[in-house]
C-alpha cells in the first residue's frame, strides 16, 4: 500500500470497527447478561461477566471510541488520532487475551474488530515512525487500565431469578415409599430417589439443575453446589437433569451443535446413576473436571463391567429422561434458554451464573431462608 493511500484505509476500517461494535452492542442486549451456553461462542462471550466495563457494555464504549476515531480526521482534531488508534488496539490485546486464556473459546465478530484494531494501529506506526512511540503508550494503558478495572472493578450480574416468591417445592412420600418433590404448581415432578442426585433423599430443601457436562459456566455452577451441600449439610439436595447442547439427541437445536459429544456423555452418567448410585457423586465430579466422551466412558468403566454399562445403556429409560428434561428446558427458556438453570422453589428458578461462589451462597440463603453460615 502507498504512502497516499494508507491514512485513507484507517477511516474505511474505522468504519468497519464501528459497524461490527454497533452489532455487537446489539446482541450483547439479546444476551440478556446471563452468563452461561447456549446461543453460539459469541453470545455466550456477550453475556459473561468479561462484556462490560463499569456496569456498561464494552461495546458501546468501542462504538463511541470509533465515532471519535473518525472525529480525529478533521484537521482541528488530529493530534487525537494517535492516542485513539493506541487506546483501540490496547482494548483489542486485552479482550485478544480474555478469550485466548479465559474463556478459551472466540467470537469471529469479536476476532474480526480486534484485527481491524490492530491493522489499523500498524497502518499509522508505519505512517508516523516517528510518533509510534505515542501511540504504544496508549496502548499498553488501554490495555492495563481496561484489565484492573475488569479483574478488581465491580463485577455485572450475570444470573437472573423469575418466579413469585412461593414456598419450597411441594413434598410428598408415596405409598411406595419414594419421596417425590414438585414444582410450577404440580406440572414438573419429580422422584427424588430415582434421579441423579448430591445430597441426601431426605433433605429440607431439594433444587432440580438443569446443565450440560460440556459448559463452563455449568462446570463453575457445579463447584458453587458442592459448596451449599457441604455448607448446609444434610439440608439441600440437587436434582441432575442433563440437558445436552448437541443435535444428535437435542432436536430444538436444529443443525446447530454447541457441544459435539454431549449426548453420550449424558447417557454415561445416567447409565452410572442407574447402575451404582452409590459411586455417582464421585464420578459426576470427576466427569465435570474432564467432561468428554471418552473419559466419561472410561470413569463409568472404573466402576463396572463393559457388559454391565452395555446394560445399562438399554432400555427406553435413558432415552426418556433426555426427552423429558430437554421439553423442560425449553418450556423453562421463555425468557432465556442459558444453562445453567436452577429450580429453586415451586415456581422460582435462577438463569445463568451467579459472578462467584460467594455470591451464588447468598443468594441461595436469602431464597430457601437458611443462614449464611450455616
Amino acid at each position: 500500500m502507498n504512502r497516499p493511500a494508507r491514512p485513507l484505509a484507517i477511516p474505511a476500517l474505522a468504519i468497519g470497527g464501528l459497524c461490527i461494535n454497533l452489532l455487537l452492542l446489539a446482541r450483547t442486549w439479546e444476551a440478556s447478561a446471563i452468563a452461561g451456553c447456549g446461543g453460539g461462542p459469541c453470545d455466550e462471550l456477550l453475556a459473561s461477566r468479561w462484556s462490560s466495563l463499569l456496569g456498561i457494555p464494552v461495546t458501546a464504549f468501542g462504538a463511541l471510541a470509533y465515532v471519535a476515531l473518525l472525529v480525529s480526521f478533521l484537521p482541528r482534531l488530529v493530534a487525537l488520532r494517535l492516542p485513539l488508534l493506541g487506546m483501540i488496539s490496547g482494548a483489542a490485546c486485552w479482550f485478544i487475551l480474555v478469550q485466548a486464556l479465559i474463556l478459551r473459546k472466540y467470537c469471529p465478530w469479536c476476532m474480526a474488530a480486534h484485527f481491524i484494531a490492530l491493522l489499523m494501529l500498524l497502518l499509522a506506526i508505519t505512517h508516523h515512525r516517528r510518533r509510534c512511540g505515542t501511540a504504544l503508550v496508549w496502548a499498553a494503558a488501554a490495555f492495563l487500565g481496561i484489565g484492573l478495572c475488569q479483574v478488581f472493578g465491580p463485577r455485572p450480574a450475570t444470573h437472573r431469578i423469575d418466579g413469585e416468591s412461593t414456598p419450597a417445592a411441594a413434598s410428598c412420600i408415596t405409598d411406595a415409599g419414594k419421596r417425590t418433590v414438585a414444582f410450577d404448581g404440580g406440572r414438573l415432578s419429580f422422584d427424588v430417589t430415582a434421579m441423579p442426585r448430591l445430597g441426601p433423599a431426605n433433605a429440607e430443601h431439594v433444587m432440580v439443575e438443569y446443565f450440560d457436562y460440556q459448559c463452563a459456566a455449568c462446570r463453575v455452577m457445579a463447584g458453587h453446589i458442592d459448596a451449599l451441600i457441604a455448607r448446609h449439610h444434610g439440608r439441600i439436595a440437587v436434582l441432575l437433569m442433563p440437558v445436552p447442547l448437541d443435535a444428535r439427541c437435542n432436536h430444538a437445536l436444529g443443525k446447530h451443535t454447541p457441544h459435539p459429544g454431549s449426548c453420550g456423555i449424558a447417557r454415561t452418567a445416567l447409565a452410572v446413576w442407574r447402575t451404582r448410585p452409590d459411586a455417582f457423586a464421585v464420578f459426576h465430579k470427576s466427569l465435570v473436571a474432564a467432561p468428554s466422551e471418552a473419559s466419561a466412558r472410561s470413569l463409568a468403566l472404573s466402576l463396572m463391567t463393559e457388559d454391565a454399562l452395555a446394560a445399562a445403556f438399554t432400555g427406553p429409560w435413558p432415552g426418556e429422561v433426555l426427552r423429558a428434561n430437554i421439553a423442560a428446558w425449553r418450556d423453562l427458556s421463555k425468557s432465556t434458554d442459558k444453562l445453567p438453570k436452577l429450580l429453586i422453589r415451586d415456581r422460582r428458578i435462577l438463569h445463568g451464573l451467579p459472578a462467584n461462589e460467594a455470591d451464588f451462597l447468598r443468594v441461595m440463603a436469602r431464597e430457601l431462608g437458611l443462614p449464611e453460615n450455616d
